[in-house]
């Protein structure tokens, strides 16, 4: 067999995503150092891309993560380029790199700044951790934690979308349309989220009038997106500082776990059973040590316990154990229903979570936000 031996390319040299994507650029010319009669900025550039009516840009993983590895490279320059702008000395480049190569420790304390435009690193998270922190301490603890799952197989307007934008054979099946089109998904997903919360929590006040949010958006394992939401609500109880009796009617009037009548509420009891009942698995079941013994425990909380009422915990006890400081009032048959709001649940159409947090989440933030 015949050798070929070729210099590799240099990643800095234009026309990269050209050379190294011939299928895609099949004439060598349209990519991001193309000359333009109107200038794209490199997020332009990738959105262009990514929304093109033709879908073989988002669909190729190759371009997309190269498309990711370049902007993820140009963030870090441009932290660096504002590490050497703030530091006290006028240092050059080759001063950080003779200071890097000798593990200078003065440095090495100014370099978590390099990262903190990275989205996912450890520097960025601090930092919207430390915006949340802000917010618990300026408003208060939040009042409810909400999540909003996907169910993208499922959802009619994100597959409708995905056969809008995709020339597809009506064969598609819908996990191939996902499969397929992951970015389109994402996208169509976010739209969904962010008119939902508008109409239904901001406008129509499900849960109450919201004076302050903080959302996130996760991707699970599998690639499936879903929001975290901490909601602030105006004039909610608080634990530990109003009657237990006003406490438990609030959360009450806002959360049930309830499975309804299938008769008196049909599509509701079909969303509950087919939503909102959760299955343990290795992700959930996690070791614990007693002593010398060790036993394995579902990191949610199910079989959730059978109460006759609403009941509120001990919170200095439950907090230590990083446990939920109220039980809603629940049969034998719901203790694996998610706690959930009926209106959200129904006009949202997926799996969703609602919990009164109160002081609970201070001391979970760091884990939920930065896991």
């Amino acid at each position: 067999m015949n050798e070929i031996r070729e210099n590799p390319l240099d990643n800095r040299q234009k026309h990269l995503d050209v050379m190294c994507f011939p299928t895609l650029f099949p004439t060598g010319n349209f990519g991001a150092d193309h000359s333009r009669a109107v200038k794209l900025s490199n997020a332009e550039y990738i959105k262009s891309r990514l929304l093109n009516v033709d879908s073989r840009y988002r669909k190729n993983p190759a371009y997309v993560f190269f498309l990711l590895w370049e902007k993820e490279l140009r963030e870090l320059k441009s932290g660096i380029y504002n590490t050497l702008r703030t530091t006290s000395q006028n240092m050059s480049a080759q001063a950080m790199l003779n200071m890097l190569n000798n593990a200078d420790r003065k440095l090495e304390a100014s370099l978590c700044t390099v990262l903190q435009s990275v989205r996912g690193t450890k520097q960025f998270w601090f930092k919207r951790k430390g915006d949340v922190d802000c917010m618990i301490r300026e408003f208060g603890s939040p009042t409810f934690f909400c999540t909003f799952s996907c169910a993208e197989y499922e959802s009619p307007d994100i597959l409708e979308y995905l056969r809008k934008v995709n020339d597809v054979p009506d064969s598609y099946d819908n996990g191939r349309l996902c499969t397929e089109d992951p970015i389109s998904v994402s996208r169509q997903f976010s739209h969904k989220f962010h008119e939902f919360f508008s109409i239904f929590i901001k406008k129509g006040q499900v849960l109450g009038q919201v004076d302050h949010f903080f959302w996130k958006k996760e991707y699970q394992q599998r690639g499936a997106p879903h929001y975290h939401v901490l909601l602030w609500i105006r004039d909610a109880p608080k634990m530990g500082q109003d009657k237990p009796e006003d406490v438990i009617a609030f959360i009450d009037r806002h959360i049930t776990c309830h499975i309804p009548n299938h008769n008196t509420c049909p599509e509701l009891h079909k969303t509950v059973m087919s939503k909102q009942l959760h299955k343990c698995s290795a992700y959930c079941k996690k070791k614990y040590k007693s002593g010398s013994h060790y036993f394995q425990r579902c990191k949610f909380g199910y079989p959730r316990p059978v109460t006759s009422k609403t009941t509120l915990k001990d919170v200095t006890k439950n907090l230590k154990a990083h446990q939920k400081i109220y039980d809603l009032k629940r049969h034998e048959a719901e203790t694996r229903v998610n706690d959930y709001n009926p209106l959200l649940l129904l006009q949202w159409g997926a799996n969703t979570s609602t919990e009164v947090e109160g002081i609970h989440y201070y001391f979970l933030s760091i884990k939920v936000w930065l896991n």
